[in-house]
């Protein structure tokens, strides 16, 4: 399989993770403080990737140590921004700012390369931003100081893609992963002490959620984005991760019988023609067209 190809896929995977955690975060977060939960979740996920490569330790220096302690700051600010910004905006407004990253990208791109995206890039974001709308957005568009909160939070992570396309090339994955997992769950977990919210979960549905996030949606999913983030764009990366949305509503479909509207549909189906523009060179589509051919992916 073209390593493209894969590296697409496995973000993909790990995004469809990322819109079920919904489902179990929901009911943890109502028994124990936020800082207390991402605490839990990123150190079990520095365990687990620790007892699994163990080998690797040998390897890690300096490098590792700085740009996992780089990478670990807009990743813990992130998150905690966009807790902050849900706790006093809606959950289909706070979806839809978080996605903004996919237009936060690009625009951070630009600045730093000093020249415009190309179009197929433009056209690429327009159907990704249009696709988060149908998803997440009702007839409401009034904004509060959750929105502002939830704005600053996508603003960070589309920085923090930024940097994990620059960074992955100077360590090894995994080691990366496990420095940044391991600062930002004791950045939580001592906060938590500090404000004595430190909780040692016994429910059932607290400890699914726990183990769930820390396992699938942040040791698999950010290990993968470390590694196999080289080898597409930044661009690429924030139009596939703007599935999220999605793959919460097919999720909520299963788990809460919520139902599919024609607005997911087309949304999702709006994001994944993104993905492909995203990663099609216009001058080859038009001239593959030519020759009766569909279009060319990029080498």
């Amino acid at each position: 399989m073209n390593i493209k190809i894969k590296a697409i896929l496995l973000l993909l995977i790990g995004t469809i993770f990322w819109g079920m955690t919904f489902v179990f975060i929901k009911d943890a977060v109502s028994l124990m403080s936020v800082a207390n939960f991402l605490a839990y979740r990123f150190l079990l996920a520095a365990l687990l990737l620790v007892c699994i490569f163990f080998k690797r330790l040998r390897n890690f220096d300096r490098n590792t140590l700085k740009y996992g302690a780089l990478l670990s700051m807009p990743l813990l600010f992130s998150f905690l921004a966009q807790t902050i910004g849900l706790q006093y905006t809606s959950a289909s407004k706070g979806g839809f700012i978080t996605g903004l990253s996919v237009v936060f990208v690009p625009l951070i791109l630009s600045a730093i390369q000093k020249r415009l995206p190309s179009f197929n890039v433009l056209l690429a974001v327009i159907l990704a931003t249009m696709g988060l709308g149908f998803l997440t957005l009702g007839s409401s568009l009034s904004l509060n100081i959750g929105d502002t909160w939830v704005f600053v939070s996508a603003i960070l992570f589309a920085i923090y893609i930024i940097m994990v396309g620059r960074f992955s090339l100077k360590g090894d994955a995994i080691l990366l992963s496990v420095t940044q997992f391991l600062i930002v769950g004791l950045i939580c977990i001592s906060y938590s002490g500090v404000k004595g919210e430190l909780y040692f979960p016994r429910e059932y549905k607290v400890i699914q959620a726990i183990i769930f996030t820390a396992v699938f949606a942040t040791a698999f999913m950010y290990t993968i984005q470390n590694y196999y983030q080289k080898y597409i764009s930044e661009i690429t990366t924030s139009i596939i991760f703007s599935f999220e949305p999605l793959f919460a509503a097919i999720t909520a479909y299963f788990y809460l019988n919520e139902a599919l509207t024609e607005r997911t549909i087309v949304g999702g189906l709006l994001i994944f023609a993104g993905v492909l523009f995203a990663e099609i060179k216009m001058k080859n589509m038009f001239s593959g067209l030519k020759k009766n051919r569909i279009f060319t992916f990029d080498k």
